[in-house]
């Protein structure tokens, strides 16, 4: 090898070794790389925001709640819903006007992440798909399209809504160029 660097099979080796065990140091525990968040993080919030699907749809309170922190903040069409009390409350709102409503059937959807990392955590920004079903009218449709803004952090071993907010869609400008829903609150 003339004017390349030669590499031992002993360096080689060392250096496979390096890179095995970097993989299995938890995500983490490893340092984040400016702008970047690791793969394991994303499969993460993405499980966050499908277990608050399931639990929206299926109307698990226990389940709902547990994806939030303590000091978790909700923002829905402009309101403010600031502990624990209240973000229940607003659940419990929300499952309330479907049976008004008449719906037999709301299901959520979240695609099309953006992950932008943020202090402990990372903003989310998120398509919003809310379809629903009326057995008694044979009506099935999206009752609204929108995107999710969220403030996800690590606790406990998992990933939790610290701030949460669902906005109604604007095709005007990309929600990251916006000001963050709970900014003033």
């Amino acid at each position: 090898m003339s004017g390349a660097a030669r590499i031992s099979r002993r360096a080689l080796a060392l250096l496979g070794l390096g890179v095995a065990g970097a993989a299995s140091v938890p995500a983490a525990a490893r340092p984040r790389r400016a702008g970047k968040l690791a793969l394991e993080d994303r499969a993460g919030i993405e499980d966050l925001f499908t277990r608050y699907l399931w639990a929206y749809d299926c109307s698990d309170e226990d389940e709902f709640m547990s994806l939030f922190t303590a000091d978790a903040l909700v923002v829905g069409k402009g309101n403010a819903y600031r502990d624990r009390a209240a973000i229940l409350g607003w659940f419990r709102n929300l499952i309330a006007m479907r049976e008004r409503e008449g719906d037999d059937i709301w299901m959520h959807e979240a695609g099309q992440f953006r992950f932008v990392p943020a202090g402990p955590g990372c903003i989310v920004y998120a398509y919003a798909t809310h379809f629903n079903a009326n057995t008694a009218k044979a009506t099935r449709g999206v009752r609204s399209l929108g995107y999710f803004t969220c403030e996800c952090v690590h606790e406990g071993g998992a990933w939790k809504f610290r701030r949460f907010s669902i906005s109604t869609w604007d095709r005007n400008l990309v929600p990251w160029k916006k000001p963050l829903p709970w900014a003033g609150l």
